[in-house]
């Protein structure tokens, strides 16, 4: 019996979809696919970053790590993990490639880095580092706080790894260098109070076994209590109560790491991981003037940091 054409046509289209959507699964992404740790404001904003640098050059999809296993090699040239979920799933899958990461300090890179040569991956892997270099850091420190002399760090299994380095860049500024080293949560509290009492001014180093979402309201307590202001590491820690912050935003790391990209398809290969070269100042004069400390404004902070990066 012949099927009514609305029918047919119906039944049709449910094929050619299915058809579409098996395809999709079984072919590669484009030429650049950007694994995101979970589909969050601030790694979409790292993807359209980067997607947008590559418009005129390389088609980029957009993934989920559990995505991976259904991307063929054919077009595939390079990887971009956005974040530290994405960068792990990147390094576990078999798709050889070279992989650039963003949103992972160094010494979490580094660590990536090494186990995937354990591995036998024989591509290339670089990184925009998540973290600024110190010395940019201590000189922000120094343009904020003329008057301290004593920094205090936290110290956790990331972060400790940058121990020696910080030492050299704080005694070339001229400072007093107070570091405790951190090595679960249940020692935080009583760490961070023996801290403050060596301390002038507190940095917080991007490791997440210091500072997480479940850690930073008790450190910007006991800090404040303290009369010792704390440096974030990003706008949000601003936001919660540090006076000011040195950071790249994801827009500004996803255009950086958008340019790697492009300076890969000319020259063949990644460039080397680097820390980010574009940043941006956040302050809260709030907490500041309740510490007693006056802050210039962001935008002459800015200009004062780019005078001294330019000697």
């Amino acid at each position: 019996m012949r099927q009514p054409s609305s029918l047919r046509q119906t039944l049709l289209s449910y094929i050619m979809a299915m058809l579409a959507m098996t395809g999709s699964a079984m072919t590669a992404a484009g030429e650049v696919t950007l694994i995101l740790s979970e589909d969050a404001a601030a790694y979409r904003e790292v993807a359209e970053s980067i997607r947008g640098r590559l418009a005129d050059t390389a088609s980029a999809d957009i993934v989920l790590p559990g995505s991976l296993r259904g991307i063929a090699r054919k077009d595939l040239r390079y990887l971009v993990a956005v974040g530290s979920i994405a960068a792990q799933a990147a390094v576990a899958s078999d798709l050889d490639v070279p992989l650039l990461v963003v949103l992972l300090p160094r010494a979490a890179f580094e660590r990536l880095d090494a186990e995937r040569r354990r591995s036998g991956a024989m591509s290339a892997m670089s990184a925009v580092y998540l973290d600024q270099p110190i010395e940019r850091q201590i000189d922000f420190i120094r343009l904020l706080l003329p008057d301290a002399r004593r920094l205090g760090v936290l110290l956790g299994p990331e972060s400790g790894k940058q121990f020696a380095g910080l030492q050299a860049v704080v005694a070339d500024r001229r400072l007093s260098l107070a570091a405790q080293r951190v090595g679960n949560e249940q020692e935080l509290t009583a760490s961070t109070q023996r801290l403050l009492g060596k301390s002038d001014v507190l940095l917080a180093l991007p490791d997440p076994a210091i500072f997480n979402a479940g850690t930073i309201q008790p450190i910007l307590l006991a800090t404040y209590r303290q009369r010792i202001p704390l440096i974030g590491f990003s706008a949000s820690y601003v936001r919660a109560g540090a006076i000011a912050s040195l950071h790249s935003t994801p827009a500004q790391i996803g255009m950086q790491a958008g340019d790697m990209l492009r300076a890969a398809q000319a020259r063949g290969q990644l460039p080397p991981p680097r820390y980010p070269s574009r940043y941006t100042v956040a302050t809260n004069p709030h907490v500041a003037r309740s510490l007693g400390i006056v802050l210039e404004s962001e935008d002459v902070l800015m200009q004062r940091m780019k005078v001294l990066e330019a000697r």
